[in-house]
């Protein structure tokens, strides 16, 4: 059993993992090879290559518990740049290979699998079935891809069996997504916020030339042009409540209650699980690979997840002395929840470090009691009414009561035959084709949020790709 620790993103990664494998071979002494470079179509020896070129093999890979397999690259390739831009699990992080130029508005790089155009999601491809990766870097890239390959190519080679070695291998990770990094510094407490908003409102009264700011901060701030007297949370008035001395909150002055960290309400820690199955040898001029895996990823923001089942099957046969053909196949389904990850202002992330700290989560009556949900049960959340920021909104709750869902099955396939007509002279051929099929399914609930004067909305939406 071996334990890892990672950084990523806004969260660390706290992984316990263990692997069994087992191999039978002969006790043939194997002599390693020449380091070989997938360039194009064809490999060359790495001493030969002049080219800008990375190459990433499988136990750098192995070393990094990702569900993408474009953030294995990250801090593994000179000029390389792996941007994630969402802490949702299961998201694509973009790469930048050698600056952001771009000739026709895209900046990715070409992603090419098993020597076939990928255009596909990345995310599909399960990590463990990986055996290397090559980052084409200059103009080798556009020599072979053209245009396509203007922001350089990523080569993703998949495993193969080896003749005479039967290979069964389950590897098991098991760890935890939080969010350890700490967020902004912002004020957390109601009595200095408070404090703040008189001060502004006293301020305000003496540049406007009030005879009396005192009276002016006070006779405002709990009102239309300060904060609304629901969200009073203090047996007091404003002048009860402020020292105009001190600008300060009074000591003594009691709460009706004390508002929710919205923090902790809106982040977890998440648990991630990852099993992995494959089986490979061969037997004289037929090699095999076959791999399955299973992987759910929770993230540290309520009600996110990405779970993906996996399969890939590698056959080669060597018909003849001068004939060769492999057939690869992978295939992959995932389910996400993407609630509370939107750009407005139903992000928790946005919320959580922006909200003033005198706003609770769950509503409450004039007296500071919880008030019961009618719907849901339990305690109602606070939309909002009046609220000086964010009003009608409440990103937690969106989370917990809506949904935004994505079903995604995808099928790539690829055949490959090679003929060796003379010495030094073969012809080589691969077809290949992929099917995507994306379902999403986004659902606003019907009593409260915007949604609900049209008492709910869903949207749904089916894209299919051949």
């Amino acid at each position: 059993m071996n334990v890892k620790l990672k950084a990523l993103g806004a969260g660390v990664i706290f992984f316990l993992g263990g692997g069994l494998s087992y191999a039978q071979s002969d006790s043939t002494r194997v002599s390693d090879l020449d380091e070989v470079i997938i360039v194009g179509y064809t490999a060359v020896k790495k001493e030969d290559y002049t080219g800008s070129v990375s190459r990433v093999g499988n136990e750098e890979i192995s070393k990094k518990n990702v569900s993408n397999v474009a953030q294995a690259l990250t801090g593994e390739a000179a000029g390389v740049r792996v941007i994630t831009g969402s802490g949702q699990p299961g998201s694509e992080p973009s790469i930048r290979i050698r600056g952001f130029g771009s000739v026709s508005g895209n900046r990715e790089p070409l992603y090419v699998l098993d020597g076939v155009p990928f255009n596909g999601n990345v995310s599909a491809i399960n990590p463990d079935d990986i055996e290397s990766m090559t980052v084409l870097k200059d103009a080798t890239a556009t020599a072979i891809y053209g245009s396509r390959g203007a922001n350089g190519v990523v080569l993703i080679q998949t495993k193969k069996g080896r003749s005479g070695k039967d290979v069964v291998t389950i590897e098991t990770k098991i760890g935890f997504n939080s969010p350890l990094i700490p967020r902004y510094d912002v004020i957390r407490s109601p009595e200095q916020y408070i404090g703040l908003s008189w001060e502004a409102l006293y301020n305000q009264g003496r540049l406007s030339g009030s005879a009396d700011p005192v009276g002016y901060a006070n006779t405002r701030l709990f009102s239309s042009a300060g904060i609304r007297p629901n969200y009073n949370m203090w047996d007091a008035n404003a002048a009860q409540l402020i020292d105009p001395a001190t600008h300060m909150v009074r000591d003594g002055v009691a709460r009706k209650y004390t508002p929710e960290d919205w923090r902790d309400y809106g982040f977890q820690t998440a648990i991630r699980s990852e099993t992995n199955l494959s089986i490979s040898g061969g037997e004289g001029k037929t090699t095999y690979y076959s791999g399955i895996g299973y992987l759910k990823d929770e993230g540290y923001s309520i009600n996110s997840k990405y779970e993906r089942y996996s399969g890939r099957l590698n056959v080669s046969h060597q018909a003849k002395s001068w004939l060769k053909g492999e057939f690869n196949m992978g295939y992959a389904y995932s389910d996400t929840n993407r609630n509370g990850q939107t750009a407005d202002s139903g992000s928790i992330f946005w919320f959580a470090d922006n909200i003033p700290s005198i706003y609770p989560l769950y509503l409450r009556d004039a007296q500071g009691n919880f008030v019961a949900d009618p719907y849901y049960g339990g305690n109602q959340f606070d939309y909002g009414n009046g609220r000086g920021f964010g009003a009608l909104t409440n990103a937690i709750a969106d989370a917990t009561y809506d949904l935004d869902n994505r079903k995604k099955h995808e099928i790539n396939a690829n055949f490959f035959l090679k003929a060796d007509i003379t010495k030094g002279l073969s012809l080589e051929t691969r077809l290949g084709g992929q099917y995507f099929n994306n379902s999403r399914n986004d659902y606003s609930n019907p009593y409260y949020g915007s949604s609900a004067p049209q008492f709910g909305s869903l949207y749904k939406v089916r894209t299919e790709l051949f």
